[in-house]
């Protein structure tokens, strides 16, 4: 049924993007006088249609669900003796450059509408986000402790990018993984700059450098005869410190161990009071690694915020181009090789991503349909033959050389851009097929 859900979750969301974008085509085709003679979901083998109207629309479902078109009248094979007015080269290059536009744009201003909607009903926001980036806690033996960052440093800049706060900082380490950047940061009000060396984490290639807010630890569960039972800690306590010191989430686990089997003095937040409660570590018979039999987590307050009407808008047209230019930032880093494309998502990382965010609750999943909407309207711009923006540059071409191409080199052009699109497809299939494979693309390529 897993596999199901996430089939489910794929389709419920790449059909609403596909609909609103071919959506765009087909309004903007009417708009000008274009006939359109099928509206697909899919492609592939015609499983069920319908014709509405004498000569008019075919809207039809095909059996490759990855994708849609809109086919206009003319399009493919034009007459040579002259388009009639009502096909697809009747019309002038600007009229035919609007209806490729409207896709792409469609895309962009789904992702848009949800963004406002959301921001009206309210969306949580993890309070450290917001705060200044002065690190609170650095990882022994981490990129930041090799660069020579100390606990209590605020991060000023990251790669000759001003940081503002822990989102920002967060993006700018996990969007640079293998990368030596220069950091510019304030420590005993005097600005010192070094290098950080971010290392490479997880099967998605994200940055890491082992520095963390000040967060402290939640406790979700308490597993019966542990320390933690015995010393009366409860599953919903908040552990804020041992001894007389503060301590971190991803500094609580270093702690137990170098306490081995002497006791821990812990600071205890329990339905808002304090307390001291004294727990003694045990050895565990199978990693020897000593514990104290708790499920944590770290505590990252959030708050839920709403907007009003015009505060919404203001707010997702920053985030919009946030969103926008960290995409077009990644594609750079890319292209320059200072980003894997191993970062590239595929159909079934997709669809795994679509089941958590249904399962969470629409708010989660309508965002990353906007996310995911605002991606594929970028990507069609992108001048490569067999997307929009492909045509859009052919079309270009021809106003700037103030001649129309033969359909001979057109047709070329657009097949080799599919060869190659279908090229990317399988890349990214692959990709996220080893993803989920434990030596990654050592697995696939042995040798």
């Amino acid at each position: 049924m897993s596999i199901v859900y996430q089939i489910f979750a794929f389709l419920l969301m790449f059909g609403i993007i596909v609909l609103v974008h071919e959506f765009g085509h087909f309004i903007a085709a009417r708009m000008m006088g274009v006939r359109v003679e099928t509206f697909s979901f899919g492609f592939g083998k015609r499983l069920l249609g319908k014709r509405i109207g004498r000569g008019g629309t075919e809207f039809r479902l095909s059996a490759i669900p990855l994708g849609g078109y809109v086919k206009m009248a003319g399009e493919e094979s034009p007459d040579p003796a002259g388009p009639k007015t009502d096909e697809f080269y009747a019309k002038n290059r600007g009229q035919r450059i609007f209806i490729l536009l409207m896709g792409p744009l469609m895309n962009i201003l789904l992702a848009f509408t949800i963004l406002v909607v959301i921001f009206m009903t309210g969306v949580n926001v993890e309070k450290y986000h917001q705060d200044p980036p002065m690190i609170h806690y650095v990882q022994p033996d981490s990129p930041a402790q090799d660069a020579g960052l100390k606990s209590g440093d605020l991060i000023l800049e990251v790669d000759g990018r001003d940081v503002a706060n822990w989102q920002d900082l967060e993006y700018m380490i996990g969007a640079n993984p293998d990368q030596t950047v220069p950091v510019k940061y304030r420590r005993n009000n005097r600005e010192s700059e070094t290098r950080l060396s971010i290392s490479s984490v997880s099967e998605y290639s994200m940055g890491y450098a082992g520095v963390f807010p000040e967060l402290s630890t939640l406790i979700e569960n308490v597993e019966s005869g542990s320390p933690a039972e015995r010393a009366g800690i409860r599953p919903g306590d908040r552990i804020l410190g041992v001894g007389s010191q503060p301590v971190n989430y991803f500094e609580l686990p270093e702690r137990i161990q170098q306490a081995a089997e002497s006791s821990l003095q812990l600071q205890i937040s329990r339905d808002g009071e304090s307390m001291l409660l004294e727990v003694t570590p045990e050895k565990s018979a199978d990693d020897g690694r000593y514990r104290i039999g708790i499920a944590m987590k770290p505590d990252a307050p959030s708050e839920r915020r709403r907007f009003g009407p015009i505060a919404a808008v203001s707010r997702s047209a920053q985030e919009l181009v946030r969103l926008t230019t960290l995409t077009f930032d990644a594609f750079r880093k890319m292209i320059v090789g200072r980003l894997s494309p191993k970062n590239l998502s595929g159909p079934i990382e997709i669809a795994r991503f679509s089941s958590r965010a249904l399962s969470s609750g629409f708010s989660s999943f309508f965002l990353l349909v906007a996310f995911i909407s605002l991606q594929l309207g970028i990507v069609n711009l992108f001048p490569i033959p067999a997307l929009d923006g492909g045509h859009l540059m052919i079309f270009t071409l021809e106003a700037i050389l103030r001649r129309d191409f033969s359909m001979r080199l057109k047709e070329g052009l657009i097949t080799a851009g599919f060869i190659l699109l279908i090229g990317l497809m399988v890349f990214v299939i692959l990709n996220d097929v080893a993803k989920a494979l434990p030596g990654g693309w050592n697995s696939l390529l042995p040798f």
